[in-house]
């Protein structure tokens, strides 16, 4: 099978497990679940797959469970986990290089603000979080996952500090 195909095949179950959990931790009614849903490429101008791009992270989760033999629907909730945290880190990025455009649409915080825009950042890396409890794996492994991609966010966070810092040439 191709990449074309398993992407094919395994796409809509992540937008399905995206929406699941933008459903069950964020009220209907609420603003920021609309900018949340925005900046995914659900909703509003331009909204559609340009929008949402290719899912290669949670693809690339979703595989690797495949290789090592597992199901892939069971990695699921940490597909989704690292698609969240992926666009947590690129919310936070548009503010801190103050980039009116992302996909060619506006970013978040030129739409709705700075605050906003932080706010929605931060609610998709907690249920970013929320999702790995989801993982239906023994307790050890769960928490190794959930661990290891904390981990993660500490290094994403790092380079992203020391990408634009004056302290960079002092390493």
């Amino acid at each position: 099978m191709y990449l074309e195909n398993y992407s094919q095949l395994m796409r809509p179950a992540v937008e399905d497990e995206l929406h699941r959990m933008i459903d069950r931790w964020m009220p209907a009614s609420s603003d920021l679940k609309t900018i949340r849903q925005y900046h995914l490429g659900w909703v509003g101008e331009g909204a559609g797959k340009d929008a949402q791009g290719k899912r290669v992270r949670p693809l690339l989760v979703l595989l690797s469970t495949a290789a090592a033999g597992g199901e892939w629907r069971s990695a699921l909730p940490a597909a989704a986990a690292v698609e969240l945290i992926h666009n947590f880190s690129l919310i936070h990025d548009d503010i801190e290089d103050q980039s009116p455009l992302r996909s060619g649409r506006n970013t978040v915080w030129s739409k709705w603000g700075q605050p906003h825009a932080i706010n929605a950042g931060d609610t998709m890396f907690t249920v970013s979080q929320l999702s790995m409890l989801d993982l239906q794996i023994p307790p050890e492994r769960a928490l190794a996952a959930a661990r290891l991609l904390n981990v993660t966010c500490l290094d994403l966070t790092y380079g992203q500090f020391f990408s634009g810092s004056p302290f960079l040439g002092a390493l």
